[in-house]
């Protein structure tokens, strides 16, 4: 009986290890399957997100109100770059005045019978000429051998006077000023001069002069512009 057995048993033995190894061999002939990734997560992990930079700090200064001194500078920054603009000249003050050119009465323009310049007459005292026109600008003293002459400069016109504090002449340099000869200002044409004054007791290309009460008017005359360049009254000696 047990010989009978034991042949079943071993026969059953290759039958179990052949099924094992169809088992195995099936098992590993069978592909492997890969594990499933969510489709978002593969590309999380091909794009990753970029790194994130902090802020910079910006510090904010407080804005300060310009004091009117500080538009004041800034106005006269923005006028000085002007080319044209004129406010770097000196400018005088409100409370200062141009000085007024003197002007001569009508009683006391040149006449014939009167002969005057700046309405003033030959021999008339210097305090008296002072007082009239002021300070002079200038004042020098032209050395005579005889009598030297104190000269006085008001710029348009020049006074001499003698030893005495007489008035020794007058001179006319300035076309801004009305020497009181009835219009006739220096510039003007030789003829404006006759025109006005008469006919002069000499006429030449240089000169005219007109004789009257011991005095000499004398023109000065541009030969090329033929107008007059200056206007003197003094002595006739």
């Amino acid at each position: 009986m047990n010989n009978l057995i034991r042949p079943i048993v071993l026969g059953c033995v290759p039958v179990a290890i052949a099924s094992l190894l169809v088992t195995g061999c099936q098992e590993s002939s069978a592909p492997s399957v890969k594990p499933t990734i969510d489709p978002v997560t593969q590309f999380q992990q091909q794009n990753p997100p970029p790194v994130s930079t902090p802020p910079a700090l910006v510090v904010v200064s407080p804005t300060v109100a310009p004091t009117p001194e500080d538009s004041a500078k800034h106005e006269a920054q923005v006028a000085g770059s002007s080319k044209n603009d004129f406010t770097e000249l000196p400018q005088p003050p409100a409370s200062v005045k141009p000085t007024t050119k003197p002007k001569v009465k009508a009683e006391d323009a040149y006449q014939q019978e009167k002969p005057t310049l700046m309405g003033l007459k030959l021999g008339t005292s210097k305090n008296a000429v002072l007082d009239r026109f002021g300070k002079a600008k200038k004042q020098f003293v032209m050395d005579e051998e005889e009598d030297p002459i104190q000269v006085y400069d008001f710029i348009d016109f020049s006074v001499g006077f003698n030893k005495k504090d007489a008035l020794e002449f007058v001179d006319v340099h300035s076309t801004e000023i009305d020497p009181g000869l009835s219009g006739l200002h220096l510039g003007q044409k030789v003829q404006d001069a006759i025109d006005i004054l008469g006919k002069p007791d000499s006429n030449s290309k240089y000169v005219l002069s007109y004789k009257s009460q011991g005095t000499l008017l004398k023109l000065d005359i541009d030969p090329n512009e033929n107008t007059i360049q200056s206007i003197k009254l003094f002595a006739d000696h």
